[in-house]
């Protein structure tokens, strides 16, 4: 292919890209049939599974679809390469805790800028389910690890027993375990 073909698919898909942001059902089937086999491809050779793969190709367009206003795309392809990958790794961490070492070993290959996408969205689904906690659990987790207190001391402040508070951080880290998890697998 040369160089001019090159320049004609790429204005070709930023054309469609911009039908796909006017609400065009045209311009999102065209690109849903160029790019399908490349997204399916990519889930499939993490999860190892037709349908899995099936599943998070179809939620990945209809991710595309739904935020179609709302999101610029200047390059598909690499768009859809992350959008692939942080969606297989957030169904492996919730379905498939067993396929997180094969997970690992694609993540060690891949390049720093990912890995610090990944590890970008780690935090933020860290953040949000640590305000989800339910407000003991909360505030026992935030004195423990980011004010570095002791389950004696939080006890006394939290006027609950130490076996309470022990409690509260065993839940709290059991809710977080799957992100702590990946988390330790970016970095180790």
């Amino acid at each position: 292919m040369n160089p001019i073909d090159l320049n004609y698919e790429f204005d070709a898909e930023a054309a469609l890209l911009g039908e796909l942001a006017s609400g065009s059902h045209e311009a999102f089937e065209k690109l849903y049939r160029l790019h399908w086999v490349f997204v399916y491809n990519e889930a499939y050779k993490r999860l190892k599974d037709q349908n899995d793969a099936e599943n998070i190709t179809q939620d990945i367009f209809t991710t595309i679809w739904e935020n179609r206003e709302n999101t610029t795309i200047h390059n598909l392809k690499p768009y859809l390469f992350v959008l692939t990958k942080n969606k297989t790794l957030n169904f492996i961490l919730k379905n498939k805790p067993t396929l997180i070492t094969d997970y690992e070993e694609d993540l060690h290959d891949d390049s720093s800028p990912l890995k610090d996408l990944l590890t970008k969205e780690a935090y933020n689904n860290l953040n949000k389910k640590i305000l989800s906690l339910p407000p003991q659990q909360r505030t026992a987790f935030a004195m423990r690890y980011q004010e570095n207190r002791s389950t004696d001391e939080i006890a006394q402040e939290m006027g609950i027993s130490v076996k309470t508070v022990r409690n509260h951080l065993g839940r709290a880290i059991s809710a977080i375990r799957d992100i702590l998890q990946f988390l330790i697998l970016l970095f180790f």
